[in-house]
């Protein structure tokens, strides 16, 4: 029956101390592939080919499910010399398709896949054949070649081993073999033989092909690219208008007109009107004296307001300038002005643009010796941070022991108290048996022997009649029996108890699993709050200088707000009507609303 990932993933947690060796006999046995031990533990199936490739020795195979897995080693030397070293491919390919055109998977050690490809079949005698025929004018000959190729502390077939090692074709061939073997006659061919080889004969055996990658010729472009020219529209040439001749031919030019005789004037035929003068005038300028009066008194007045205008002006701008000179002290007094500052941990810094004033980046450096004591914080963080990330793994025994623990205890619990009595009355009662029997037939036999065997004395009652020792037996085994059945009532509620007790236990041990890795964090978290506590200290010159700044600018804005209210008191005095008025002004206003004055001057001028 086919078995489930699930089932896989419970058999690999319910066991998690197996070895791969292990796990690959278990695979064997279930009949579970590479493909689905990947799918089940979320891993890739190369991955899962090489850990179970590095469980098989050289030149050997094994079948999982539907997969054949074969490793390849480097193998050195031969014979007693012959060394195994590490996996170099692994090979796997399905059931039933281990042979030419069937197809494989080829898998680096570390699992990742390499190549797949076609099974091609290999001419062993043919290939051997080619190979001496190429190493013969290299040589020197057949005859001594072979010596002189491999040495004398080695045969002939270890060098051929050593040249088609990569292949993995032929691991074991000897001098001899290769000397007479035959077209069928290879009896020692190493990995692949096992999986391929027939009873004695050489059938082709599986050599992953070496494919080049297919690459696609590079067809060179033309650059820049071939444009065909663009050539212009053939326009004919417009051929030229000729002019028009005129219909009417032009006639004679006209001549200048003469100059006439000069126009004499025209005399005025009105005499002009001669103007009367009005003896109550001003004789030079036509107005009455009450007109000029108050022409007069209209012009004091006009002046009056202007010059009272004036000087409310002049009273504004003056309370303007010193509004505005009042507000730039106060904008100065207020400005932030932060002061570099220096403690035992740090310094801080400022930058200032010197064109606006402003303040444009902010700072603070750790002293020496708080740096050198942060980085050796910071190092024993990371060694916390290690040790936090491997407490998992140092606590796991707890959580398996407490999974134990509530798989036992539940054990305990899947049996009522009832049960648990009953199976131990059961079990006390098959253990005294053999003895009561042997002591009843000891007791009968020791009254036969009396010849008190069939002697019956009365007990009363319902009881029937027997021997006093008999009846001293049974009451001896009621006594007995009455005992265990309380001690199985009493065992059966101990189960039920050691149960839960277990569970308790199994409860308290995986609070220990979750609270060991809680701690294991305290290393790091207590040097990461030395290193925070390092910084928050180098920031003490920054926060110091960025407070004093807080309150100079308050400070400074408190000294602004009081000369803009004494400023705002002077601009009131100084624009009120006792600052602003003009005695001119009100003199003219004054001489221009007398009647009497005005009076006066009209009198004067007539």
């Amino acid at each position: 029956m086919a078995v489930s990932n699930e089932q896989i993933v419970s058999f690999l947690t319910s066991n998690p101390d197996l070895t791969d060796s292990q796990i690959v006999t278990a695979m064997e046995t279930y009949g579970v592939s590479p493909a689905q031990m990947a799918s089940a533990v979320g891993l890739d199936e190369g991955a899962v080919a090489s850990r179970v490739a590095a469980t098989i020795p050289q030149g050997q195979t094994i079948t999982l499910g539907d997969t054949i897995v074969q490793p390849q080693y480097q193998v050195i030397g031969d014979g007693e010399n012959q060394q195994i070293g590490g996996l170099e491919n692994v090979y796997t390919y399905k059931v039933g398709q281990n042979q030419v055109g069937g197809g494989y998977n080829q898998y680096n050690p570390d699992g990742t896949l390499q190549r797949t490809g076609t099974q091609q079949e290999v001419n062993a005698t043919q290939d051997f054949l080619k190979f001496l025929a190429g190493s013969a004018g290299l040589f020197g000959g057949l005859g001594g070649g072979f010596e002189s190729l491999f040495g004398s502390g080695t045969g002939a077939g270890s060098a051929f081993e050593t040249l088609n090692a990569g292949a993995s074709a032929m691991t074991d061939l000897g001098a001899f073999e290769l000397a007479n073997a035959g077209a069928g006659a290879f009896t020692d061919l190493g990995a692949f033989e096992l999986a391929n080889a027939g009873a004695g004969a050489f059938t082709p055996t599986f050599i992953p092909p070496i494919v080049p990658p297919t690459v696609p010729p590079v067809v060179p472009s033309t650059f820049p690219p071939t444009v065909p020219p663009v050539v212009p529209p053939t326009v004919p040439p417009v051929p030229p208008v000729p002019p028009v001749p005129p219909t009417v031919p032009p006639g004679p030019p006209i001549p200048p007109l003469p100059p006439g005789p000069p126009v004499p004037p025209v005399p005025p035929t009105v005499p002009p009107v001669v103007p009367k003068i009005d003896p109550t005038k001003i004789p030079f300028t036509g107005l009455t004296a009450a007109q000029i009066a108050a022409l007069l008194s209209g012009s004091l007045t006009t002046g009056a307001g202007l010059l009272q205008q004036q000087t409310s002006r002049e009273a504004a701008l003056r309370a303007q300038q010193m509004i505005d000179a009042e507000t730039a002290a106060a904008k100065q007094a207020a400005q932030f002005r932060p002061v570099g500052m220096t403690t035992r941990f740090g310094t801080s810094q400022f930058q200032v643009d010197p064109r606006t004033g402003q303040l444009i980046s902010a700072g603070y450096t750790l002293s020496p010796e708080a740096k050198n004591a942060q980085d050796r914080l910071v190092k024993l963080a990371e060694q916390g941070l290690v040790q936090a990330e491997g407490a998992q793994a140092q606590f796991a025994p707890l959580q398996t022991g407490a999974q134990n623990l509530f798989s036992l205890g539940n054990q305990y619990l899947a049996q009522s108290p009832q049960d648990v009595a009953q199976n131990y009355l059961n079990q006390q009662m098959a253990l005294l048996q053999p003895g009561r029997e042997l002591e009843l037939a000891n007791l009968q036999n020791r009254l036969q022997q009396q010849g008190r065997g069939g002697l019956s004395v009365a007990q009363g009652g319902t009881l029937g009649a027997t021997t006093p020792e008999l009846q001293a037996l049974y009451n001896a085994r009621a006594q007995q029996e009455a005992q265990l059945a309380a001690n199985a009532q009493q065992y059966g509620q101990q189960n039920v108890a050691f149960g839960a007790g277990l569970l308790g236990t199994g409860a308290q041990t995986m609070g220990n699993y979750y609270a060991g890795q809680q701690a294991a964090y305290q290393p790091y978290t207590t040097a990461l709050g030395q290193v925070q506590g390092l910084e928050t200290a180098a920031q003490q010159p920054l926060t110091m200088s960025t407070n004093l700044a807080q309150q100079a600018a308050t400070a400074g804005a408190n000294v602004g707000r009081l000369g803009l209210s004494g400023a705002e008191f002077s601009t009131r005095l100084a624009t009120g009507p006792a600052a602003t008025t003009n005695p001119y002004s009100t003199l003219l206003s004054g001489l221009g609303a007398s009647p009497s004055f005005g009076q006066v001057l009209g009198g004067l001028f007539s």
